[in-house]
């Protein structure tokens, strides 16, 4: 007998796409093609995301288009929840069961779910009420369009796929913005080269956290240095294009060239992105240092030698001189 299995497939395909956005594709039969989109009353409009300015107590009336490029009826889920950046520094939304706290429990949807006829489009009505005590800055969330589906995989198990697509909604509340980030838990692991002779490398992790009330992204400078000023910097470290208020983003960064010099530096120099539109924030860059040991064992072993050479040396000479005055 076949064991059932339930899997949920929980990538937030397509947010914020200014098109129908298709989702995973799903093993087996059963695929599905649609696509959510913000759109007006009378027919698409070119909004890429839901983006809106208010102040608290304020209420938004909009709606949202889900496609169906499929060849047959579909009934799809719609709902709003709170949404935010994912470890790796992506966008996304709490599952259909996740509780929201923000934004996303300021979405009340028309319906909770529509079928969209075959290469049809159906409009969903949707209402942002924002609650007098809403905090000023940035609130996010994302509208989800949501199709399960029971199939078959590779080895015959029946498997619940879910099946997401979204539109990110952007909110800011009227008010004093404080932007900032900061870097924390700046770790660093020196690697050393086979070859006492050579370099080796580090690894640091840090996280870059969105400290402010307002969407940032980060650059980043890494460098490792020695005691004696010589310094090497990592490369081909990629900007994070944004974080939201209070995430915080995991990253990694590799250092090549420095000598097992005993004791390295490590820094991570973050300067903080503006958003589009927010160019004129007061930011400021952070600056973050971690001190850490860095040797070779290959190195220590030689030093050591040399070490036991030359005290045998000047043990030998002792002895010598020792004799001469007794003979």
């Amino acid at each position: 007998m076949r064991r059932a299995v339930t899997a949920l497939l929980a990538t937030f395909i397509g947010i914020g796409l200014a098109g129908p956005a298709a989702a995973a594709p799903a093993s087996g039969d059963g695929r599905v093609t649609f696509g959510v989109r913000p759109t007006g009353k009378t027919g698409p409009d070119k909004r890429s995301t839901f983006a809106y300015a208010a102040t608290p107590g304020a209420s938004v009336e909009d709606q949202v288009e889900v496609s169906n490029a499929g060849t047959r009826p579909i009934t799809v889920r719609v709902y709003a929840n709170d949404a935010f950046t994912t470890s790796g520094g992506g966008f996304d939304v709490l599952a259909s069961g996740g509780k929201s706290a923000d934004a996303g429990a300021w979405v009340t949807m028309s319906k909770g779910s529509v079928t969209v006829p075959a290469r049809g489009r159906t409009v969903v009505p949707f209402t942002l009420r924002i609650p007098a005590t809403a905090t000023p800055g940035d609130h996010t969330a994302g509208i989800v369009a949501s199709v399960s589906s029971l199939q078959t995989d590779a080895k015959g198990n029946k498997v619940s796929v879910d099946q997401r697509v979204g539109s990110r909604v952007y909110l800011r509340i009227s008010g004093t913005l404080t932007p900032g980030i900061t870097v924390e838990k700046l770790t660093a692991k020196y690697h050393p080269n086979a070859n006492p002779l050579k370099s080796g490398r580090t690894t640091l992790t840090y996280l870059v956290r969105n400290t402010g009330n307002v969407r940032l992204g980060a650059r980043q400078k890494v460098t490792v240095s020695t005691l004696w000023g010589g310094k090497r910097e990592a490369v081909g470290i990629a900007d994070v294009a944004e974080i939201l208020p209070g995430d915080a983003v995991t990253m990694t960064a590799e250092v090549n060239g420095a000598l097992p010099a005993v004791w390295l530096t490590g820094e991570v120099h973050a300067d903080p992105l503006a958003q589009p539109g927010d160019q004129k924030l007061q930011l400021s860059a952070v600056t973050r240092e971690y001190g850490f040991w860095a040797f070779s064992w290959t190195t220590a072993a030689v030093v050591f030698l040399i070490v036991v050479l030359i005290a045998g040396v000047l043990l030998n000479r002792r002895r010598r001189r020792r004799a001469v005055k007794n003979a």
